[in-house]
């Protein structure tokens, strides 16, 4: 390996000092435009590159993001962590896990990130974004609400369940159970109940079951345990996510239920365990992918200019429909899903990918 080029043979080269090809390399001004583009060009002729850690040091940057999720066996979690990494470019991200523990929440929002990272995105569960984050500086929600100060983005539960209650609606549905959660930031559980029965389904009070540990498989499975011992009937049940969902529809099949002749299962999250699991389950997109972008894009800016205003992002939900409410159109090869984007429109078949 060849020794690595330095600022002042770059300098030699273009002769100038040091301190002007460190102005142009960081793209400052007070440099002419002929000697601008005479130390780009010996820059690029020797082969220089900017050490980048050099470059934190000196700006008091460390190139690195803190991403603060409570758990990666959470399908969605790991869904956005994923996709975070791929967006991230030369941006490190470093992943904390907080295990939805409220202290943690709090030692972030605090900014115990600080040593290694200039800027931390904060999924919470544990703490209530809108009351509990009004000090946290240098920090992006992963939330509906929080305070002003802070820049949000999220996948609006009321968009979702819109288009939930859309699809229910065509199948004839008419009562409904929701597998929720029991966390202070929560903000599904509640609007999901509320929207469903604004659309016109019934959706019983006992029929709203909050799961304390909703990340598994387990968490599904007791839901419906609960819910078919608390005595409600219901044609469709909507569940937080997708592990939540593919445990409801495996206790339903073991009691002899047929999906989705006797009951409608919905999922959220729109992750392998919904595309792979027997039936495949319809599940709500939350849009990872595009919530990704947007959050580099959005701590992007705050890092380039700290005094711009805080942004709002919403990213819309998407509807993958699959076995477990409606079965297969005979044009609709195996491993594929219809999509919908919103309740009433055409549905076309897409690749799961």
């Amino acid at each position: 390996m060849g020794t690595r080029v330095t600022m002042h043979e770059v300098a030699q080269s273009a002769g100038v000092s040091t301190k002007t090809v460190s102005n142009v390399l960081r793209g400052l001004s007070g440099a002419s435009e002929a000697t601008r583009q005479r130390v780009l060009a010996a820059a690029s002729r020797l082969g220089y590159r900017v050490n980048s850690g050099a470059a934190a040091l000196r700006s008091g940057r460390r190139g690195a993001v803190a991403l603060a999720v409570p758990t990666l066996q959470q399908p969605i979690f790991a869904d956005l962590a994923s996709h975070l990494m791929r967006t991230a470019g030369d941006m490190k991200v470093l992943l904390e896990l907080t295990g939805g523990e409220h202290e943690r929440e709090l030692a972030l929002l605090d900014g115990s990130w600080r040593r290694q990272c200039d800027a931390l995105i904060l999924l919470p569960r544990a703490i209530n974004p809108a009351t509990q984050a009004e000090h946290a500086e240098g920090v992006v929600l992963v939330a509906e609400d929080g305070p002003a100060h802070l820049s949000r983005v999220s996948c609006p539960a009321a968009a979702q369940t819109v288009m939930v209650a859309g699809h229910l609606q065509q199948l004839g549905c008419t009562r409904a159970a929701v597998l929720g959660v029991s966390e202070p930031a929560d903000r599904w559980t509640e609007t999901c109940a509320r929207g469903l029965r604004a659309a016109g389904l019934e959706v019983p009070r006992e029929a709203v079951i909050r799961l304390a540990e909703p990340d598994s498989v387990r968490g599904g499975v007791e839901a419906v345990t609960r819910l078919l011992y608390q005595g409600p009937r219901v044609d469709a049940i909507v569940c937080h996510n997708d592990a939540v969902a593919s445990g409801a529809a495996a206790t339903l099949q073991r009691r002899g239920a047929r999906l989705p002749e006797d009951v409608v299962i919905i999922g959220r999250g729109d992750t392998e365990t919904a595309a792979f699991a027997s039936p495949g389950i319809t599940s709500v997109s939350c849009g990872a992918q595009a919530l990704a972008g947007e959050l580099v894009r959005v701590v992007t800016e705050m890092l380039r200019s700290p005094s711009a205003q805080p942004e709002t992002v919403e990213v819309a939900p998407l509807l993958a429909i699959r076995e477990s409410s409606a079965s297969p159109s005979p044009s609709t090869p195996p491993g594929r899903e219809r999509r919908s984007s919103s309740p009433g429109s055409c549905l076309t078949a897409e690749s799961h990918g």
